[in-house]
């Protein structure tokens, strides 16, 4: 089902936002909680720990799991690229079907500032002002980024923003470049074999969004991505004159805003109705102060939602699902206690006071890191806490992680009990699995799970759990208490640290 029709459907559950928010609150858990600090950095769908490990989710991963390989990351890009805080950047993939992590030094990267990856092709920008192109044209790989070099024709580069031109008979993608000396330099026809040249007017520019750049006085220019003309002809820029003492601006596809040195709130482009193939886009040229939110800090489309983080650490909701964005939309709270907000491309993601992650939006893929594969959340969810199990002082490396239920860790079925001495026996057409143990002087141990009925034999005899063993897509998790210590493991839980320690005795 098309992602706008379920929004439309979803819609009116956010009105109740906020006193779901105070309950969820209530019930949730201490095991997912992290102690304030804990966290080094953040992205949409990664974090850093102050112990140096990096941890992931999404792409199918429900939950945190640690990148063995990788440590002391100090930021990380789109495309699996992440820095180190030596300047080195590295690249991690998935190895299918195995789901085994594999890591990559990218000798040819340093000191990164920038990754973006559009159109087909990666541009990376360094602190140096180099730009090192790839079109790799899918996804990425570790013999593919080998091919990765300097892009020639542009130099003393400080920002990049990705277009489209669409020109009187075929488009071309346009890449638009902020310079040191405060010019904006474009490709003048197909990227990136023909020349880099200078847009008239813009100069004193010191941030760029896509077509669009905020010169050091305020004011908002933008140049047109529908030339109509030959694609030769000289690109021109033009102010809008309702922005003046401009401070930040973002767009987002065709949807942009802008925040006023006053903490006000700008709207002008895109909005929408109808769904599916029934979906009609409204250009709204008139840019649009909005009167119903003050005191803003930062701002995001998401969606069909413009949500907003004020400087007091309330993020508010208010629909672009219209013909028209008004002068006083309503603004609804999802949350507070907000420091700061990561953007995703279909999600947000919030840092908390506390230091707790926090993940509102589009989830199918695990993006909120929160333990499940609902396809949307419209208030927010806690990202589970990232917790690392170690067997006998070595980390158990995983390929989905741990899962906390009730203050109970699930673990996946087939990530540590063969390591203690046990078989594993699958029966995908029952959904039972056998784990049994034989090991000289010692009683065998035969466990029994049927995950239709939930039924749990510990050498034929019945067991009754808290809380039940189950199957999240394709993946079936396993209580690692009871299963550790049946196969004669010591398990400590030190929810301070995020850490499960198994001896075997």
């Amino acid at each position: 089902m098309d992602v706008i029709f379920v929004l439309l459907m979803k819609k009116r559950i956010v009105r109740y936002g906020t006193l779901f928010c105070l309950l969820f609150a209530l019930f949730n858990t201490s095991a997912l909680a992290a102690p304030n600090g804990e966290f080094l950095s953040f992205d949409a769908t990664s974090l850093s720990k102050s112990d140096g490990s990096y941890w992931v989710w999404g792409e199918g991963l429900s939950v945190p799991i640690q990148i063995y390989g990788l440590s002391d990351v100090e930021k990380s890009f789109e495309s699996h690229l992440v820095m180190k805080k030596d300047q080195t950047v590295w690249f991690w993939e998935r190895i299918a079907p195995s789901g085994e992590i594999k890591v990559h030094h990218v000798p040819a990267l340093n000191n990164l500032i920038d990754v973006q990856y559009k159109m087909g092709d990666l541009l990376a920008l360094d602190q140096e002002g180099m730009v090192y192109l790839l079109s790799a044209q899918g996804l990425l790989s570790s013999d593919r980024l080998k091919q990765i070099a300097p892009l020639s024709g542009i130099d003393n580069v400080v920002d990049i923003g990705a277009y489209w031109d669409y020109g009187h008979q075929y488009s071309v993608e346009k890449w638009a470049f902020l310079k040191k000396d405060g010019t904006v330099w474009v490709n003048r026809g197909n990227f990136p074999s023909e020349a880099f040249a200078p847009i008239p007017v813009l100069n004193d520019v010191i941030e760029i969004e896509e077509n669009i750049a905020l010169k050091q006085d305020g004011t908002v220019w933008y140049w047109p991505n529908q030339t109509y003309n030959a694609l030769s002809d000289s690109v021109t820029a033009a102010p809008i004159t309702e922005l003046t003492n401009i401070k930040k601006i973002k767009s987002y596809g065709k949807s942009q805003v802008a925040i006023d040195q006053n903490a006000s709130l700008w709207f002008w482009g895109v909005t929408y109705t109808g769904a599916s193939d029934g979906t009609i886009r409204h250009n709204q040229i008139v840019t649009v102060k909005l009167n119903s939110i003050k005191d803003v800090e930062d701002a995001f489309v998401v969606e069909r939602s413009l949500v907003v983080l004020t400087n007091d650490g309330n993020v508010w909701e208010a629909s672009i699902d219209r013909e028209a964005m008004p002068v006083n939309p309503v603004f609804d709270h999802i949350t507070s206690g907000v420091q700061e907000i990561k953007l995703g491309a279909r999600h947000i993601m919030m840092k908390k006071n506390d230091g707790s992650l926090w993940g509102w939006g589009v989830n199918k893929n695990g993006q909120l890191g929160s333990g499940d594969f609902e396809f949307i959340h419209l208030t927010p969810q806690r990202v589970q806490r990232p917790v690392a199990v170690y067997l006998n002082d070595e980390p158990v490396v995983m390929n989905s992680g741990v899962i906390i239920r009730n203050d109970q860790a699930f673990i996946p079925l087939r990530s540590i009990f063969e390591k203690m001495g046990a078989v594993i026996k699958w029966d995908a057409s029952n959904k039972t699995v056998t784990i049994s143990q034989k090991e000289p002087e010692k009683e065998p141990v035969i466990i029994n799970i049927n995950y239709s009925s939930g039924k749990v034999d510990l050498n034929n005899k019945p067991v009754s759990l808290s809380n039940q063993p189950f199957i999240l897509v394709s993946t079936a998790y396993l209580p690692l208490r009871f299963i550790s210590e049946s196969l004669g493991g010591k398990v400590d839980w030190i929810q301070d640290e995020g850490e499960i320690l198994i001896k075997m005795q």
